[in-house]
């Protein structure tokens, strides 16, 4: 038996699609949309292309990695190299300051000399961090590494508000296994203990740094990301429908569809999960944070922001989070420019606009209500009792970063996908 059922077209569907049909697997693809791609499928406005995001492609190596290559293969070697310049604006000092924090940028602080003082203390005499004396990240808070690293003040300043208003969880209860540990699996460490995590990082750059500098792959399609989740489904048998959930977790378990179609697991080799773990049992028990993505397109201004600058966040506790100059990633030649203001919602806060204005954003890839797991301690104990339910099921897999519960972005998504492909 060569069959394959994949529930959900989106990054790690697609991605497993085209590494399995590389193994001559015969593939079939369940997802709510008419398209593959989910969150990163590239939408327009006004001629103008943007992601759920957006959806800048950053993973370590060069085009010979594996995982780099499928994107430099499938997108018929057109890319743009991109160089990302991001700032945050803090509403308090009146200021933009660069992103990430800059040592120098300190000098221009109302609280400076406090901030000095706070910043020495986990630090030696060349500002080098004492990884000794911080938690190590993966066993900690959010709140816990970043206090230790940079002090009170700047941890206030630019990280407090905005990671609550991101997550919709306080940076005291949010896990960095979910923000750092996770996306930088090659710079794990061990503590005593042998816990998995990282020690030493500093968020602080001592000189001119762009966010992702030093990587190598840092790319955007020419084309748009829509042509890689094509070709990754081309050929697949694709079924534009929603899951319900599974029923009789025994020999006879069953996938059911809302349009009454029902998928036996017996027919199939492997039926791998990409969606929510918990909606796979038809059931919405795990915490997580939605995002409305607003377009507005500037009519006559080429670019609304200066010096390249790709993104501004919001540190504060404005309802956005940030705003992102789409042109400077896409490239697109326009008179005007469009911008994407990016505003953290709750599940189910659709009800909060006008009915005609989400079925427009929800077309063109605008408003996404679990965007985003809300990684706390009791949430992963949530997550791991779904995943022992699905047990009993011998040929359900896991895959990617819905179904594994991950703050991972799109490389970190295809490499999940990538590697399972390599063990079946």
């Amino acid at each position: 038996m060569n069959k394959i059922l994949i529930l959900g077209g989106g990054v790690a569907g697609s991605s497993l699609a085209y590494y399995l049909k590389l193994k001559n697997y015969d593939i079939t693809i369940v997802d709510l949309n008419k398209q593959a791609g989910g969150l990163a499928r590239t939408c327009y406005y006004a001629g103008h292309p943007y992601e759920f995001g957006p959806h800048i492609w950053f993973w370590p190596g060069g085009i010979e990695d594996p995982i780099n290559n499928t994107i430099y293969k499938l997108s018929n070697h057109k890319l743009l190299y991109i160089d990302r310049k991001l700032n945050s604006f803090i509403e308090g000092d009146r200021c933009r300051y660069k992103y990430p924090i800059h040592y120098s940028d300190i000098e221009n602080m109302p609280e400076k000399e406090k901030i000095y003082k706070e910043f020495m203390q986990n630090r030696g005499e060349n500002k080098k961090l004492i990884e000794e004396q911080l938690p190590i990240i993966g066993t900690c808070t959010f709140k816990d590494y970043f206090t230790s690293a940079i002090g009170d003040i700047l941890y206030n300043k630019f990280m407090s508000n905005y990671t609550h208003k991101m997550w919709n969880i306080p940076g005291a209860e949010l896990q960095t296994s979910m923000v750092w540990a996770d996306r930088f699996k090659h710079a794990y460490s061990k503590d005593e203990q042998g816990n998995k995590g990282i020690k030493g990082y500093d968020p602080i750059k001592f000189e001119e740094h762009t966010l992702g500098k030093g990587i190598k792959f840092q790319i955007y399609p020419e084309e748009g990301w829509n042509v890689i989740w094509n070709k990754m489904t081309e050929g697949c048998n694709y079924i534009q429908d929603e899951v319900v959930k599974i029923f009789d977790e025994n020999k006879d378990a069953y996938v059911l569809l809302k349009g009454g179609d029902k998928h036996f697991f017996k027919d199939y080799k492997y039926v791998i999960n990409t969606i929510d773990v918990d909606k796979l049992w038809g059931e919405n028990d795990l915490p997580y944070t939605g995002r409305m993505m607003i377009p507005l397109l500037l009519p006559d201004l080429n670019y609304a922001f200066p010096e390249g600058i790709e993104s501004l966040h919001y540190s504060g506790a404005e309802f956005q989070t940030r705003v992102t100059e789409m042109k400077t990633i896409t490239k697109y030649e326009s008179k005007d420019t469009l911008i994407l203001i990016e505003v953290p919602v709750l599940p189910g806060s659709e009800v909060s606009f006008p009915a005609n204005t989400i079925e427009y954003a929800k077309e063109n890839n605008l408003f996404y209500d679990r965007a985003y797991p809300q990684q706390s301690k009791e949430a992963f104990a949530k997550f791991d009792a779904y995943v022992e339910k699905g047990r009993a099921i011998k040929n359900l897999i896991h895959c990617g970063r819905h179904a594994e519960f991950k703050y991972w972005g799109m490389p970190e998504t295809v490499n999940s996908a990538y590697q399972l492909s390599e063990n079946l």
